[in-house]
């Protein structure tokens, strides 16, 4: 019933709180981002105080993501700075592996056959046996044009919307997709993924639990 609520909520209003989106998209808020390409394309981003790994092709915790049947490109990442040193796994499993998850309709009423990206983000330093995990899908330019919602960042008890928008492109196109991190009316982290990145941290989230699950989210999208 509580996830039905906050899910109503976010799809009546939530994602269009303009006022919010400013408050975050400013230079105070904004981290620098680096890409290192290296040796063998390997490459690495950092962002803030953060950096990526180079991508590892396969799953590095196979019982974690057991419930995924023939997942497809899977690779693994870790997320580090601050002491932090999380690990990712990202893989793409179609909705049907999903069926004892409990979704956001947008999610749950997409066909049985819709890809969608999975993500399962490892414990942070402080809370180290609490799993986060990302479920997102495709979506087109008309949704990205409003800002639509496009997943879901979810723990057992809690969970953190996100939309994904063009408004750093061209409208009617995928480029420069940014996806934001709304936490019930509040956006608190967005990231531009593709060849010219850019990740926002919103002032709030300093010194919350929940700050390094969102860069672990963030790494992961920038090299998905």
């Amino acid at each position: 019933m509580f996830r039905s609520l906050l899910t109503l909520i976010f799809l009546i209003g939530g994602y269009t709180n303009v006022s919010a989106q400013e408050e975050l998209y400013t230079s105070a808020q904004e981290w620098p981002v680096k890409i290192s390409d290296g040796w063998f394309t390997a490459r690495t981003i950092s962002f803030g105080q953060y950096a990526t790994s180079s991508r590892k092709n396969g799953i590095a915790d196979a019982a974690a993501v057991s419930f995924i049947k023939d997942p497809l490109n899977p690779f693994n990442i870790r997320v580090s700075g601050r002491d932090e040193n999380i690990l990712i796994q990202v893989i793409q499993a179609t909705h049907v592996a999903f069926s004892e998850h409990s979704l956001p309709s947008f999610l749950d009423n997409m066909p049985a056959t819709a890809v969608f990206s999975y993500i399962l983000i490892n414990g942070t330093k402080n809370e180290p046996l609490k799993r986060w995990e990302i479920i997102l899908k495709d979506v087109n330019y008309l949704e990205l044009n409003e800002n639509k919602p496009a997943g879901i960042l979810q723990s057992a008890d809690n969970e953190v919307r996100i939309t994904a928008h063009n408004r750093f492109g061209t409208k009617n196109s995928y480029e420069n997709i940014c996806y934001e991190f709304h936490i019930r009316r509040q956006v608190v982290a967005a990231v531009v993924t593709g060849a010219r990145p850019r990740v926002w941290m919103s002032a709030e989230m300093e010194g919350k639990s929940l700050q390094p699950v969102l860069v672990a989210a963030i790494g992961a999208l920038l090299v998905r």
